[in-house]
């Protein structure tokens, strides 16, 4: 297969899989009515017609299904956060050459143009809290003045608690088994057949938060660890918490020889426990929660495995010589790029931001399984992916749900394989094993509904594990026990949110 055909092959296999694809354990019944609606999207075409199109060129052939009507230059309004569109996935002034920024200028003006509608983004300044409060206030006023608001996942609590979203099931011309509409999300935020909060194509937030764990190729093959070797670990089932720490428990210099481990030093491993840590009993296949068929919300979270595994990871970072913990968020991103870490848990989005001028050759593996016995591998992504929803106070849902739906659909047509080519122009492009295990981690995505209400109803349930990282001292059991109590007194404020 020659470069193209397998760059094409790629892109569509990955960005397929994180919009049609569910976790193992999911509903294969919904999975199989994605695919089929993908299918009966490109049979139109003849085959002999498509026998020599790229697979990415057969992504441009999927239909949107939607109407050509002229809505006389009626304004599609959508709030979001300066800090949160930074990397302007809604909207950008002009083309400047840049293929990221070039693709969303071109699919607004093509939507624009197909509805004769004009596209305007009111930004709410750079405090991530800001989308939600102007959405509150909004809906208590009665005003019809935004058709969407975008905001960061773990803030839906905000306006869901208020009764200021409109539930997306019933908006016209939105079909969530669309491949630019993320299964994997917003199943797990479906509860009682209600939707509030969507996560789609439209934002790729969901996409570049993604977690995995990177390797500097260089730092790893100098400790005997070349990149075959790793991903053979990955291939064979072998890449797990026990084969992970084994391997980067002594992997310590002293670059600065002042005999102090600080920040200056290169280590096998190292992060600032916040988000990357929230990903660990994901990794483990350790739900938080579970949303039973009858609506209802299962915790099972105090469970044998979660005690082992608090106690295993604080043994190997209060004790291994090869882990440090970084001061600041986000701070391993900095000094993996500088070098001075040979494993780190990263967003995908250091691939486009902080990596773009790392001198060494990086790649990337999966979080690591708990044991052998686990079949597949799994990764969340970092709780501030943005996500969408449609004010109760909306005049004409008909209008919200068709220039949604068609601007995710040609997001997916040509956003997302925008960005995915910017990574295979980094450090990896020459690399198609790396592609492989992208495709790998992506399909292991989990999105639970705790982290849209962590900070109210679910009392810090999805961050109780970063938290004891943080306190090794503090005794699981009972810390538990406290947030559970709360929990229960507030459950049925989240049920009445999705009742009848």
């Amino acid at each position: 297969m020659n470069h193209s055909k397998r760059t094409a092959a790629w892109l569509l296999s990955i960005l397929s899989i994180a919009s049609v694809l569910a976790s193992c354990g999911g509903d294969t019944a919904k999975d199989e009515v994605v695919t089929d609606n993908v299918q009966k999207n490109i049979e139109t075409t003849a085959a002999d017609e498509t026998a020599e199109l790229t697979e990415l060129e057969m992504r441009q052939r999927i239909s949107d299904n939607l109407p050509d009507k002229d809505w006389g230059g009626k304004e599609f309004r959508i709030v979001t956060s300066e800090e949160f569109d930074v990397d302007k996935h809604l909207w950008v002034e002009e083309q400047n050459g840049d293929q990221c920024n070039d693709a969303v200028y071109k699919r607004n003006e093509k939507i624009e143009s197909r509805f004769n509608t004009k596209i305007v983004i009111l930004p709410q300044g750079t405090n991530r809290d800001m989308p939600t409060e102007v959405f509150k206030k909004a809906v208590i006023a009665g005003d019809d003045s935004a058709e969407l608001y975008s905001y960061v996942d773990y803030m839906a609590y905000k306006p869901v608690g208020a009764d200021c979203c409109y539930d997306w099931t019933e908006i016209p011309h939105i079909d969530l088994t669309q491949p630019w509409h993320n299964k994997l999300a917003n199943d797990g935020a479906t509860i009682n057949g209600k939707l509030f909060t969507i996560c789609s194509d439209l934002s790729v937030s969901s996409m570049t938060y993604t977690y995995a764990i990177f390797f500097n190729t260089r730092l790893a093959a100098n400790y005997d660890m070349d990149a075959e070797y790793l991903y053979g670990l990955v291939k064979n089932g072998e890449w797990t918490i026990d084969k992970f720490i084994e391997l980067t428990k002594d992997l310590y210099a002293d670059n600065n020889g002042d005999g102090k481990k600080d920040e200056n030093d290169t280590y096998g491993f190292g992060y600032q426990i916040t988000n990357p840590a929230d990903v660990w009993l994901t990794a483990f296949d350790q739900p938080l929660t579970k949303v039973n068929a009858d609506g209802t919300l299962s915790i099972d979270y105090l469970t044998e495995k979660t005690d082992s595994a608090l106690q295993k990871l604080r043994d190997y970072q209060g004790n291994s010589q090869g882990f440090f913990t970084y001061t600041t968020q986000y701070d391993e991103e900095k000094f993996f790029a500088n070098g001075t870490l040979v494993f780190s848990p990263m967003r995908f989005d250091a691939a486009f931001k902080a990596l773009r001028d790392m001198t060494d050759v990086y790649s990337m593996l999966p979080y690591p399984k708990w044991d052998t016995a686990q079949e597949n591998y799994y990764t969340n992504a970092d709780d501030k992916f943005q996500v969408f929803s449609v004010p109760v106070t909306a005049s004409n849902t008909e209008f919200v749900g068709m220039i949604y739906e068609a601007l995710c659909a040609e997001s997916y047509r040509s956003v997302y394989p925008a960005y995915y080519d910017v990574a295979l122009k980094g450090k990896y492009s020459s690399d198609q094993t790396t592609a492989e295990i992208i495709d790998l981690i992506m399909s292991g995505r989990k999105f639970d509904v705790s982290f849209q209400f962590g900070e109210q109803l679910f009392a810090r349930l999805p961050y109780l594990f970063r938290d004891m990282l943080l306190s090794p001292n503090k005794e699981l059991a009972s810390n538990y026990a406290t947030v559970e109590k709360k929990i229960l007194k507030k459950i049925d404020q989240f049920y009445e949110l999705f009742a009848d």
